[in-house]
């Protein structure tokens, strides 16, 4: 196992502050990781100023890029090289796997770690998530917040809507140190360079929202997919506060959020066609989601503009229309 190389992949934009917590626990892994592979999404927060303070990186990129620019460094402890790739502009989280899992994979990496800027990985994770590697290539670590509250993770995918559900069961028994699932995040996945292979990179049409969903839906057509019962992955921040309408929760999303989960839905809907499980009745369900959310954005939010990025979101996923969007006002 030790002859295996490991590496990182790290996407980040606009959170400097928590992306240097990451990256330190990263460098300090028990089982030394060979390289990070950080992409920087074109952040506005001054992010390469911060890494270069913080001493991941010796010079910083062009202020103005035509085409992603790379600055590589070797830490002085770890020996862990640190590859920072500034990308010319936002190719969302989707775009950022993407760039990041194909550079490790064209690098020769045999077990690539992925992971979002706001996750911190405790200091023996890499080396308890290798400890499963006879059981399956995609291993998953669960994650718990800073408070010690554990991230809900006992669903599944229904591959006829492609809706996650919720496992009447606990997820773990007493006793079991492990589960398995049939799709996986990107905050806290070993891959393998086998699975890679077999499946490819990260569909950049997703931009962000529902990617990991598809690719560890097709990565389970090929291996097991590990869920390790220890909170392995501190994940930093919450989602938005949550309502009950209609004896559901309704999670608040920021407007970009709404409007690509809505739309990537038809994403996925290709993806269960593909495998052959794919119901018509997805579409029912999908638009009856749709309405439950509208309702509750007129009744608790009161705003127009989410409501039309919702309805947007259907209907560009309806009609295929896949392009990135722009949600500031």
């Amino acid at each position: 196992m030790e002859s295996l190389t490991t590496c990182a992949v790290v996407v980040t934009y606009n959170r400097k502050g928590l992306l240097c917590e990451c990256l330190s626990a990263l460098m300090r892994q028990t089982r030394r990781l060979d390289a990070v592979w950080l992409i920087d999404n074109s952040s506005t927060d001054d992010t390469p100023e911060e890494i270069q303070r913080q001493g991941f990186i010796d010079s910083l990129p062009p202020d103005s890029l035509a085409e992603p620019f790379e600055i590589t460094k070797k830490n002085e402890e770890s020996g862990t090289i640190l590859h920072y790739i500034r990308m010319n502009s936002n190719t969302g989280g989707t775009g950022g796997y993407y760039e990041g899992i194909k550079r490790a994979y064209e690098a020769g990496f045999h077990w690539i770690w992925t992971m979002d800027d706001d996750v911190e990985p405790k200091l023996h994770a890499l080396e308890k998530l290798l400890s499963f590697s006879d059981l399956g290539e995609c291993i998953q670590s669960s994650r718990v917040y800073p408070d010690g509250q554990v991230f809900e993770d006992n669903k599944y995918i229904d591959l006829a809507t492609g809706r996650q559900k919720f496992l009447k069961d606990a997820v773990f028994a007493k006793y079991q140190a492990f589960s398995t699932k049939n799709f996986v995040s990107f905050e806290g996945l070993l891959i393998s360079r086998n699975i890679i292979k077999e499946i490819g990179y990260p569909d950049r049409r997703f931009y962000c929202w529902c990617d990991d969903f598809a690719y560890g839906l097709m990565a389970s057509l090929h291996t097991n997919i590990i869920l390790v019962k220890e909170g392995l992955m501190i994940k930093k921040l919450k989602p938005g506060s949550d309502k009950m309408f209609f004896g559901r929760k309704s999670m608040r999303l920021r407007d970009n959020e709404l409007y690509y989960m809505i739309r990537n839905q038809f994403i996925l809907f290709e993806y269960l066609k593909k495998i052959g499980t794919f119901s018509s009745l997805a579409y029912l369900s999908l638009l009856a989601t749709v309405m439950r959310i509208a309702i509750g954005t007129i009744i608790y939010e009161r705003s127009p503009r989410k409501l039309y990025l919702l309805l947007k979101g259907f209907f560009d996923g309806l009609l295929r229309r896949y392009n990135k969007i722009h949600t500031s006002p």
